[in-house]
């Protein structure tokens, strides 16, 4: 064969096995996605169950509507996107940064700082399925019924006495076949968590006291009990609380009393800190004691979604370095 007929009979050879191996990832292609398609069409009917009640999705979700910031977090996070969210307040946290011109986000939906929502709008977007966090303004037993009778309603858990922070994530993550999906995140997070610890050992010697200051008053709020990832451990009113035996309130003249070694505090608003710093009970024994959490820090432990538990541990870093 003279080198050119050779030459030929390479290329033929060449463009015949790209088309055989286009042809093959293709079909290759072809059989994962008829796969996953079947694989998620028998995964529904599924029911989640929350302490709201329980909601049946009859098919993978495709218009989904959140209300709540820790609601579009939790989708967002597992790749789903939204068609509208109520979101607030996202200029002040840097773990919604990436998402905060979404095409979704709409604040007319709802409000739940003014406990107000826009059933109309809602409806207009044609939700399959709504997911909020189980906020009283969602909870409200007159509220859960009209959502519900726009579409399936999922109002996941959020972390308190009862619950802990890992649970709405895996509740939403089972309403969109995603529970693997759900399971990495917390991972991820754990992770994260336990590298700071680890540079912070000392943590463990300081037991802490966690809430909001408010009105002349320390507040203590049980979703404090994500910081025991960081190999902390609560201090006896804190254990009280997030163990659900008591709602813990210090009064202005007698915050001093607060038990933890470290009392971490969300002012409200910011410009309260200069009342107990000019207090009796903060050169008495709390100016070496306390530390005021920026808001991000504050909304991350309290009350965000998954974004924001991975999002914390870093941002805690410079604050327990200030402390070692």
């Amino acid at each position: 064969m003279s080198p050119r007929a050779c030459r030929r009979t390479l290329g033929l050879l060449a463009t015949a096995t790209a088309t055989v191996l286009a042809l093959t990832s293709c079909s290759t292609a072809s059989t994962t996605d008829d796969e996953h398609a079947q694989s998620t069409a028998s995964y529904y009917p599924i029911t989640v169950t929350t302490t709201t009640g329980s909601t049946t999705i009859h098919e993978l979700p495709e218009r989904v509507v959140t209300l709540g910031n820790p609601a579009f977090e939790d989708v967002i996070a597992l790749g789903i996107d939204p068609v509208g969210a109520s979101v607030h307040n996202i200029e002040a946290l840097p773990y919604l940064a990436d998402h905060a011109d979404h095409d979704s986000i709409d604040d007319n939906l709802a409000d739940p700082y003014a406990n107000e929502i826009n059933f109309e709008a809602i409806l207009a977007l044609e939700p399959d399925l709504i997911v909020a966090p189980a906020w009283p303004q969602f909870t409200e037993p007159t509220t859960a019924e009209t959502l519900r009778k726009i579409a399936p309603t999922l109002i996941f858990d959020m972390q308190d006495a009862d619950n802990d922070w890992q649970l709405g994530i895996r509740q939403v993550a089972q309403a969109f076949d995603r529970t693997d999906e759900g399971e990495q995140l917390i991972a991820d997070a754990v992770a994260a968590y336990d590298d700071v610890g680890a540079r912070h050992p000392t943590l463990a010697e300081k037991p802490y006291s966690f809430g909001l200051y408010y009105n002349s008053d320390i507040m203590l709020a049980s979703a404090g009990n994500v910081l025991r990832l960081f190999g902390m451990r609560p201090a006896d009113d804190q254990h009280e609380v997030e163990n659900g035996d008591a709602k813990t309130v210090y009064s202005g003249e007698t915050t001093g009393l607060v038990d933890g070694a470290l009392v971490l505090l969300m002012p409200s608003p910011r410009t309260s800190t200069t009342t107990l710093e000019s207090s009796p009970s903060w050169d008495g024994n709390l100016s070496e004691r306390v530390v005021w959490l920026s808001d991000a820090q504050g909304e991350a432990i309290n009350n965000a979604g998954i974004l924001g538990k991975i999002w914390l541990p870093q941002a805690m870093d410079p604050t327990f370095s200030a402390l070692d």
